[in-house]
Order: structure tokens, then C-alpha cells, then sequence
């Protein structure tokens, strides 16, 4: 499905990226052992350097463990 929706994202969502100040990259998975419920989720933040009021933030520190699953 993913495939099915690239020239959406070519086209509309991949030339927004120079104008933001801070992109979410979904990244694709690495498969866990014994991760049978497939609730990890990897993404890269990426922030543009030099905006005024634009502290750098971290999602989660090393170890953090996060409960919960998208769109509940």
C-alpha cells in the first residue's frame, strides 16, 4: 500500500520538507523477537538548525519505554 501512495508523496508531501522546520521520518521496521504485537515504531526527527525560538527536542531518550497504539 505503501508503494500504491509514493506519487501522492513524490509529488505533495516530499517538496514540502525545505519548508519545515521539523520532519518525522517513519523509517521502516526492524523486526523485535518476541514482538508478536508489533507496537514498535521507528521514526528520525529532523530539525532545521538556526530558528529563532526552535530549542532541539528528543523523543525519547535510550530505554524509554512508551505504551499505547496509534490511533487509540
Amino acid at each position: 500500500s505503501i508503494e500504491a501512495r509514493k506519487l501522492d508523496f513524490d509529488g505533495y508531501v516530499d517538496p514540502q520538507k525545505q519548508y519545515a522546520d521539523a520532519v518525522i521520518e517513519v523509517l521502516p521496521p526492524q523486526l523485535i523477537p518476541d514482538d508478536n504485537e508489533r507496537k514498535v515504531l521507528r521514526v528520525r526527527l529532523v530539525m532545521k538548525e538556526g530558528v529563532k525560538y526552535f530549542n532541539p527536542v528528543y523523543l525519547f531518550d535510550e530505554g524509554s519505554i512508551v505504551s499505547g497504539y496509534p490511533g487509540k
